[in-house]
């Protein structure tokens, strides 16, 4: 732009020149040797021009309503953060537990034998055998025997088993004495018939009356039993009666019976009734891991699902049943009943959609675990199966990708850097051609934002201002932004201004800066965890913000000094063409007047420069062509400032046109009080000018 000016003004003063002698003179009628020179003055220039017929408002162009001129930038979405950027909450579960089969109860078992007394009466003396034969079917004194040893003999197979080996439980052996006259005791060993090992200890029993039953027990804690057993049985002996009694061979007998109860058993070829598995605590804890120091109290899930697998290395089949008695979908416990078949894995989901999941219903442990009720039933469905305590069941819980409605609790102090971005003013060429003092008096940056985190967040918005190598930093204190007060709401829009009463932003605005470059963070929680885990963040959670920089043309000056350099166009080859040439003239002078309405003075100096050996050959200086408009309190014009100036082109000036490549223009502003106040520019303000060309040629003419 300063180029353009330059070169225009000079333009028009070369053309004035040329121009005004061609039309004032009639070259026809002058003698074939003439000589001019009188000084006249010729009218060239004048106009009335104010801002708005320089500049039109636009975006970045702002007139106010009383036509104050404001310059704004606008950089959209310069802050752009979702929740993913500060949490993963999308694989918050990792629970896996085993949970082992443990033992388990068999049905009981029973099992009888029948010893008549003939078989019985087999095992005395053949003397006392052939008395109690003699007796058979009378009713007579019933004589005493001695010790009998009914010697070894099996019960029929027990079907609900082929061997196990047992935790707890206990064999009931019973007598039952239908003989007619009492025994003195029994004494029983029992053994597997597979091996012949014995089952417990050898067992007693007392003194058994005439129709009465004689109890004794065997413990079978971590004894092997199979599926046959054999009883080695002994009768200690009858006192007989004093009495006839009806002395019956085939009709009186002892009957053995074994009972199997309480049966617990560790492992064996069994066959196991449908049972809950007891062993098990039926409570357990899933615990969700949201991240480092987060801890979540809520949340609701708006669809999704909880995946499980279930592994069985058992070959009993069981069936899962689980409620998470905290999480309510549509208002009712989440219930899942899960069929395992035998040594299988199943993969599956439990549905989540509009489920509301209270994760701080532990008062020692108010937050990250949700409680978990199960209970596990086991069965062989009749048939055989080789079954181990130690055979389990796993489980295993994810929660992948829910939609979620909202997430409540504390989330830490998250820390997350804004991505530098910068904003070019695109001035590079303009800055590099100014000096002096510059102030900006009332600049501002404006963030607007949209805000759905209901969560303190504090940011640290850096800014620094660059113009070569100096650097001017914005001086912004963290700040904490709007948030939402959850759940009630769960968006705000508010905005920051960053101004002089808060910033060192007129200082970096006055540089000014050929680029202004933004980083800086944000951080959740800054005051820490205060123990009531009431942050919010939404599914759609997000913190947008947009920034504007609002600069009103209110500012000082003191010797701002613009410097351009152009080829010497008073040297081009047009000029040297001309009839007319500069060394024709011993004086040419334009006077300048104005009536300025700017608080804005500018001086101007135009120097012809001779970039070989880099030396100024002549100078012509106008300083003061324009004086500044005086200023009320508020820094707006009050009246016009009225100047009259004159650059004047001497002789010597032409003379070294011819040595000057270059044409440096500089030109000085100083603003009302040479730049000891603030001043505000209104795009109502005008310049009236006239400028006049006084020339005195020095022409010589020959004609033929």
């Amino acid at each position: 732009m300063i180029r353009k000016l330059s070169n225009l003004i000079f333009i028009i003063v070369f053309l004035f020149i040329t121009g005004c002698i061609k039309e004032t003179y009639d070259m026809n009628k002058l003698s074939t040797k003439v000589h001019f020179s009188q000084s006249f003055a010729v009218s060239a220039i004048k106009g009335n021009i104010t801002l708005s017929n320089l500049v039109e408002p636009d975006d970045t162009i702002v007139f106010d309503p009383d036509n104050f001129v404001r310059i704004v930038f606008k950089e959209d979405s310069i802050l752009d953060l979702k929740m993913a950027d500060f949490y993963d909450l999308n694989d918050m579960v990792a629970f896996n537990q085993t949970y082992t089969i443990g033992e388990l109860s068999l049905d009981p078992f029973y099992q009888t034998m029948t010893f008549s007394l003939g078989q019985i009466s087999s095992h005395f003396s053949p003397a006392l055998s052939a008395q109690f034969a003699a007796l058979d079917n009378t009713t007579s004194i019933f004589p005493p025997f001695p010790s009998a040893d009914l010697g070894e003999n099996s019960f029929s197979a027990i079907t609900n088993f082929e061997h196990a080996v047992f935790v707890s439980g206990y064999i009931e052996i019973s007598i039952l004495n239908n003989l007619a006259a009492p025994l003195n005791g029994i004494n029983i060993q029992l053994y597997n018939s597979v091996g012949h090992t014995p089952i417990g200890n050898p067992a007693n029993i007392s003194l058994i009356a005439p129709g009465n039953l004689g109890l004794t027990t065997i413990d079978l804690t971590d004894q092997t039993v199979t599926n046959s057993i054999i009883a080695a049985i002994v009768i200690t002996g009858s006192p007989g009666t004093s009495t006839p009694v009806l002395i019956d061979l085939d009709g009186s007998n002892i009957q053995a019976g074994i009972r199997g109860k309480d049966l617990m058993v560790k492992s064996g070829r069994v066959i196991l009734p449908l049972q809950t598995i007891e062993s098990l605590n039926q409570k357990d804890t899933i615990t969700f891991d949201p991240g480092t120091d987060i801890e979540i109290d809520e949340f609701k899930v708006l669809s999704g699902a909880l995946s499980y697998k279930i592994q069985s290395t058992s070959p009993v089949s069981a069936s899962v049943d689980i409620t998470l008695p905290t999480a309510l979908r549509s208002g009712v416990p989440v219930t899942e009943v899960i069929s395992v078949s035998p040594n299988t894995t199943i993969e599956k989901d439990i549905l989540l959609d509009n489920t509301l999941i209270d994760l701080g219903s532990d008062p020692l442990h108010p937050y990250n675990s949700v409680p978990m009720e199960y209970s596990i039933q086991v069965s062989t469905t009749s048939s055989m199966v080789d079954f181990d305590m130690n055979d389990e069941i796993s489980l295993d819980f994810q929660l992948l990708n829910p939609d979620f409605d909202y997430v409540k609790g504390y989330f830490g102090q998250r820390t997350e850097s804004i991505d530098p971005d910068s904003l070019n003013l695109e001035i590079e060429d303009i800055l590099k051609n100014i000096s002096g003092d510059f102030l900006v008096s009332n600049p501002s940056i404006k963030l607007d934002y949209s805000n759905s985190f209901a969560i303190p967040m504090e940011i640290s918005l850096l800014a620094k201002g660059s113009r070569e190598a100096e650097i001017v930093d914005l001086g912004l204190a963290p700040f904490i932004i709007s948030y939402p007060v959850a759940p009630a709401n769960r968006d705000i829009s508010s905005s920051l201004v960053i101004n002089k009463a808060n910033s060192s932003l007129p200082e970096l605005i006055s540089l000014p800066p050929e680029k202004i470059v933004f980083s800086g963070s944000a951080k959740m929680n800054p005051s820490g965890n205060d123990g009531l885990r009431n942050n919010y963040v939404f599914g759609e959670s997000r913190f947008i913000g947009s920034l504007e920089i609002e600069v009103p043309l209110e500012f000082r000056m003191n010797n701002l000094q613009f410097t351009d350099t152009v080829d010497n166009f008073l040297s081009d080859s047009n000029v040297n063409d001309s009839p007319v040439k500069p060394e024709d003239f011993k004086l040419f002078r334009v006077d300048f007047t104005a009536k300025n309405g700017f608080p804005l003075g500018i001086s101007l100096k135009m120097s012809l420069y001779d970039s070989l050996t880099q030396t100024i050959k002549n100078t012509v200086d106008a300083t003061g062509i324009l004086e500044p408009a005086p200023v009320d309190s508020n820094g707006k014009a009050t009246s016009v400032a009225e100047t009259k100036t004159s650059i004047e082109l001497t002789r010597d000036f032409f003379d070294s046109i011819k040595d000057a490549d270059k044409i440096i223009f500089q030109f000085t502003l100083n603003t009302t009080g040479n730049g000891s106040k603030d001043v505000k520019i209104y795009s109502d303000y005008a310049l009236d000018f006239n400028a006049a060309l006084v020339i005195k040629p020095d022409i010589t003419i020959y004609l033929k």
